[in-house]
């Protein structure tokens, strides 16, 4: 047991749309959170996914959210290149992305609690010919924000 176990709590949920989530609590209620993982039906890549919440489980908006986000992920990537290619290049003047869904796979999900609109998320990539480098984008509703790379 490590230091920071002693300020959280686990356990563990079925839930029906996003498998097994483990419930990670603290004494501050609003920084608990589900984390678990599963296919990505777009790309066939196992992602993780972190999930705001209660002890009760995911919402039904979040469930309808992380639905739509597989629905509309063309849409989100065509919406996301600009931004990214932005920020890359910042760190190499020269890149330019030519095909996202082959350069770049998500390896992430973080749904935020849902009460009124708009929603706010974030999907983290990573290259898969580049080393290490991973992005983040923010989103307010499907509307991205902001490309944060680490790398």
């Amino acid at each position: 047991m490590g230091l920071f176990d002693l300020f959280r709590k686990t356990q563990t949920i079925q839930d029906d749309f996003f498998g097994t989530l483990t419930f990670i609590s603290f004494k501050d209620a609003g920084k608990n959170y589900f984390e678990g993982n599963g296919i990505f039906k777009p790309t066939g890549d196992e992602i993780e996914f972190l999930i705001r919440g209660d002890a009760g489980g995911p919402t039904q908006e979040q469930r309808q959210l992380y639905a739509r986000i597989q629905d509309s992920y063309d849409k989100i990537v065509t919406n996301i290149v600009p931004l990214v290619e932005s920020e890359l290049k910042e760190w190499r003047t020269d890149h330019k992305v030519r095909n996202f869904r082959k350069e770049f796979k998500p390896v992430s999900v973080e749904i935020s609690r849902i009460g009124v609109a708009p929603a706010r998320w974030e999907m983290t990539f990573e290259a898969m010919q580049e080393d290490e480098i991973q992005f983040t984008v923010d989103f307010k509703d499907f509307e991205p924000e902001k490309v944060l790379i680490d790398g």
